[in-house]
């Protein structure tokens, strides 16, 4: 028979590997499968992955056309500023600045929410969805010291989103 000291060891040590073995099932995955950026075209942001994706799409992916929003994480604020959905992308992937997506581009399948005014300073994120998987980014429209227009990043804190001054990067 187990003395008790040798018994709460035991007990213990198997708890102790069972959270260990689990601890991957409790931590939180991102919102998204690949990171996006965005550069400032025409006064407007323009979108595109800094990930490699592949054209035609993997088969379990064809047909779900692509889809592109940006949505307002502002605190009382919360809501899409242009979400559309495309059944098919027949231009160029967006893979780089040139080719990149821009704000408020009308599709002729579905706009759920036509491109409202972008606030200035307020926490934003983009989000492409669809044949290609989900790509996405937290971006804000500020101005810099010499009232120039400008993308910086965000940052989430217990659920809560903040712009910051750092520049938006445009390269991996």
């Amino acid at each position: 028979m187990m003395s008790l000291p040798l018994f709460k060891t035991a007990i213990i040590g198997a708890l102790a590997g069972a959270l260990t073995a689990s601890s991957s099932a409790l931590a939180v995955s991102k919102l998204y499968d690949a990171t996006a950026s965005a550069v400032l075209k025409g006064g407007k942001p323009c979108f595109y992955t800094l990930a490699k994706i592949s054209n035609p799409p993997p088969d379990y992916m064809k047909g779900m056309g692509m889809s592109f929003s940006v949505f307002n994480e502002a605190t009382g604020s919360k809501g899409y500023a242009w979400n559309t959905w495309f059944a098919s992308w027949a231009r160029p992937l967006p893979t780089s600045p040139a080719l990149c997506v821009p704000y408020g581009v009308a599709s002729p399948d579905q706009n759920k929410q036509p491109a409202k005014p972008l606030p200035r300073d307020t926490p934003l994120s983009f989000a492409m969805t669809g044949e290609h998987g989900k790509h996405g980014v937290g971006f804000c429209v500020r101005k810099n010291g010499s009232g120039r227009d400008y993308l910086s990043t965000v940052t989430w804190q217990d659920g809560i989103a903040s712009c910051t001054t750092e520049p938006l990067r445009s390269t991996p």
